[in-house]
């Protein structure tokens, strides 16, 4: 027997609703593979400040004790449609976030969730999915998968000394250095902090050419999502900082600025090593460095991530359409942002700042 022979229709499919944000909680809460891309803080973020439409779906099932509410949620597959003049209108789990995807309690009902998104994608250019973890070839015989970004990870040993140790040499070397250089890093999620670290946040964003996020949506973060801000200041001047998103055990490295002319004193280098120490010393087990490829930023930010992080993983990319020649070749794209980027980054930082709104919608 398959897995496509069990019983079907086990599970009620619906959009998430109001009265379901509590069940909703309860399972992100519950489940091993759930991610804070899967929370509903990040849809409000998402739907705030990019004005895309949540199309979250949720599955049921009755519930075995007769005492609680007569249905519970067994499965989540956050979506958003999002409209673009570039890519058309498509859904996706989750646009602007590394990862998403549909979380079940089993096959039948990640299977479930999975058909009623290809029968909402009938109505779009394509159906993308940024999952985390490998799907079921079985789940996915109707998908196009596609791997072009790698997610490197750190993961921390017992002790800070273990750790450093675990280091590449040249690592440890670049933090030594940067320790010589009297930088100092701050941590936290005051508005000081908010404020320097956008300021070079948007540095950096030209230099890489790439639309910035408004600065709105990292303030509500701060106060909605377990998040923190790293800075370093040479002299009392920002020169680096990170946005920084801690979920269960991990710590995700979201965002990044620099002022460049400081380079040389390695500041990133001091703000990632203060980052772990942070980790280690509140029971955090792992560092996400966030995904990266080769073919942008002509593979310096690849190679930087690659030289701190012994993990490395392909992020899976499903992709379905009802018309095949509707789904995007991801590595045919980064040849065309390339472009874009070069003559972004001749833009100033303040008409960036006025647009990046607008701009960063049309791609997700």
């Amino acid at each position: 027997m398959t897995k496509n022979d069990l019983t079907k229709n086990k599970y009620q499919i619906s959009f998430l609703q109001e009265e379901d944000y509590y069940s909703y909680r309860q399972f992100i809460r519950d489940h091993p593979l759930a991610l804070y891309e899967h929370s509903l803080e990040i849809k409000d973020l998402i739907s705030h400040h990019f004005k895309f439409e949540p199309m979250y779906l949720v599955a049921k099932e009755e519930a075995l004790d007769k005492d609680k509410s007569k249905t519970k949620i067994a499965g989540v597959f956050p979506l958003f449609k999002a409209h673009s003049f570039i890519e058309g209108t498509r859904l996706v789990s989750l646009p602007f976030f590394p990862f998403g995807g549909v979380l079940g309690k089993d096959f039948l009902c990640k299977q479930a969730l999975l058909r009623k998104a290809q029968e909402l994608a009938q109505n779009v250019r394509f159906l993308e999915i940024r999952q985390r973890e490998e799907l079921d070839p079985e789940l996915t015989e109707n998908f196009v998968r596609q791997s072009p970004i790698t997610d490197f990870l750190l993961p921390f040993r017992s002790t800070e000394e273990e750790t450093f140790q675990s280091l590449d040499k040249r690592v440890r070397y670049d933090i030594k250095k940067a320790q010589k250089n009297n930088l100092q890093v701050k941590i936290g999620k005051t508005k000081k902090e908010l404020d320097d670290f956008y300021s070079i946040y948007l540095n950096t964003k030209k230099k890489r050419g790439v639309p910035a996020w408004p600065y709105g949506l990292f303030a509500e973060a701060l106060k909605t999502c377990n998040s923190l801000i790293g800075v370093v200041y040479h002299q009392n001047k920002p020169i680096a900082s990170g946005f920084f998103f801690l979920h269960k055990n991990e710590i995700e490295y979201g965002f990044a600025g620099a002022d460049y002319k400081f380079t040389h004193l390695s500041p990133y280098y001091m703000l990632l090593w203060e980052m772990v120490r942070y980790g280690i010393k509140n029971g955090y087990t792992i560092l996400d460095f966030g995904g990266s490829t080769k073919e942008l930023n002509e593979g310096n930010l690849y190679a930087f991530k690659e030289r701190w992080c012994p993990l490395k993983r392909e992020i899976p990319y499903y992709f379905y359409a009802s018309d095949s020649n509707n789904v995007p070749q991801l590595q045919k794209s980064f040849k065309v942002y390339t472009w874009y980027g070069k003559v972004w980054s001749l833009l100033p930082k303040w008409f960036i700042k006025m647009i990046s709104p607008a701009v960063i919608r049309q791609f997700s």
